[in-house]
């Protein structure tokens, strides 16, 4: 009994020195180690700039309201991951991301500048663009109305009952700063703006230097006068028969250039909707509309539309889910679609997804390695074919046995990427039917029709666009 109970006294002492001792340790780290505090600190930093941002959310500004109708307009406050749709008359912040296109209008908190969101929904524009995506701003000094217009096409309005309005536009990734002049009540001007990459730009992941997109500007005048201001150079636009269109490019370096037009073009109007392409896709856009302000998550209302059997669904839902960032869903519609309108309209969409700005590409890199299990060098082949193949390059007969080779690769996503490019090249070739996710037996006898329609060594006629 005598010597268990010591056995025992003797165990609870080790214990209590084993403790003891582990209690010096983790005093002794703490103090000692330069380590353990700069992680503290950094600890604490973190806790701090939470509580910063925390702050600054509750002195958001509000600086229009929204005229569509309910959920006409998909909102992503600022700081926030979660798009949410807007409501009639509901107020708009500033630095929230807003994207629509199809029609629908907000107007600053004085009511003396409307803006309305335009897209391509007929495909008539001359820039190929997609959604509208733009930022509200703080009001500058001196202005009534300040935007960052992100991507697509807005119309500006002067709705005041006398005078001029002064609207101050941030353009191309924040680089650009102009100023639009609406001169009396009723002018209203067109923005559109698309960045891109040029054809023949490669993308190289490792590149120290900073490769960026070039961007697109058409502006027109489409009733009144106005003044746009950008660099020190103020221009007086008319609408026509007047000086009523200018055209930039960021590649050129120079000022915009000035033309005179007798008539709007085409693709300034409203929509046509008694055409079916157009109504096929307001009608869609609708679907979408009611669905999510119905309350249904924005990832549902999309996976339930790519799989529709109506193609102007899938239409709206591809691109989307791209302007909405919702890049991880986008690939497993991608991947497993048997729709060719979605690989094709699909590959479209990401071409101008990394377009917007520089990194797109990087990111959009970075995520196929991550979460669709590419390795680094298949990763670069997709991003690469997402660009376009630069005039030299298409004289070349290696242009040609590069893509036939890589319509034979292990990713789907590539060999659709070859396919999507030969079809464009090589006109003669568009009869060959591809399918990306048919068996490899059935994919050979593709490439074998290919080798044969393109010999090893060879440059085919091909297609300019």
């Amino acid at each position: 009994m005598n010597s268990c109970r010591s056995g025992f006294v003797g165990k609870a002492l080790l214990i209590r020195l084993l403790f003891a001792s582990i209690l010096v340790g983790l005093v002794t780290v703490c103090v000692s180690s330069d380590y353990a505090f700069a992680e503290f600190r950094q600890f604490f930093k973190k806790k701090r700039i939470v509580y910063e941002e925390a702050k600054d959310d509750a002195k958001r500004v509000s600086v229009a309201r929204c005229l569509g109708k309910d959920g006409s307009l998909l909102i992503l406050a600022k700081g926030s991951s979660t798009w949410k749709p807007a409501k009639h008359e509901e107020e708009l912040f500033a630095g929230d991301l807003i994207i629509s296109g199809a029609g629908v209008s907000i107007e600053n908190l004085e009511k003396t500048v409307k803006l309305t969101f335009r897209g391509d929904i007929a495909g008539t524009s001359p820039l190929p663009i997609r959604e509208t995506a733009i930022k509200l701003l703080p009001k500058k000094e001196g202005c009534d109305f300040s935007v960052d217009f992100e991507r697509g096409r807005i119309e500006l309005s002067n709705t005041k009952e006398k005078g001029s309005v002064k609207c101050s536009v941030t353009l191309f990734d924040d680089e650009d700063h102009g100023q639009v002049v609406l001169n009396e009540p009723g002018s209203t001007c067109s923005m559109e703006e698309l960045g891109r990459w040029p054809k023949g730009t490669h993308f190289n992941p490792l590149s120290k230097e900073e490769v960026k997109p070039i961007y697109d500007l058409v502006y027109v005048a489409l009733k009144g006068t106005s003044e746009v201001s950008d660099h020190g150079v103020t221009h007086f636009m008319s609408a026509p028969p007047g000086p009523a269109m200018l055209s930039w490019n960021s590649a050129d370096g120079s000022h915009p250039i000035k033309s005179k037009l007798n008539k709007l073009p085409d693709w300034t109007l409203p929509p046509d909707i008694s055409n079916n392409l157009v109504s096929a896709r307001v009608g869609s856009t609708l679907k979408f509309r009611d669905q999510f302000f119905a309350g249904k998550p924005l990832s549902e209302v999309l996976s339930g539309l790519v799989v529709s059997e109506v193609e102007s669904d899938r239409f709206v839902a591809v691109n989307m889910m791209l302007a909405t960032d919702q890049i991880d869903l986008f690939f497993k519609s991608f991947v497993s679609t048997k729709n060719y309108d979605v690989i094709e309209n699909g590959i479209i969409a990401l071409r101008h997804w990394i377009g917007r700005k520089p990194g797109q590409d990087l990111k959009l890199y970075e995520f196929m390695i991550s979460a669709r299990h590419y390795t680094k060098k298949q990763a670069e082949i997709f991003i690469d074919l997402l660009h376009s193949f630069g005039d030299d390059e298409l004289k070349e007969p290696e242009t040609y046995e590069v893509l036939i080779d890589y319509l034979g690769s292990d990713k789907s996503g590539i060999r659709a990427l070859a396919n999507w490019h030969l079809h464009r090249l090589v006109p003669k070739g568009r009869d060959i039917k591809f399918d990306t996710l048919a068996n490899e037996a059935e994919r050979k006898e593709a490439i074998a029709k290919w080798k044969k329609l393109v010999p090893k060594g060879t440059v085919p006629s091909r297609s300019i666009n």
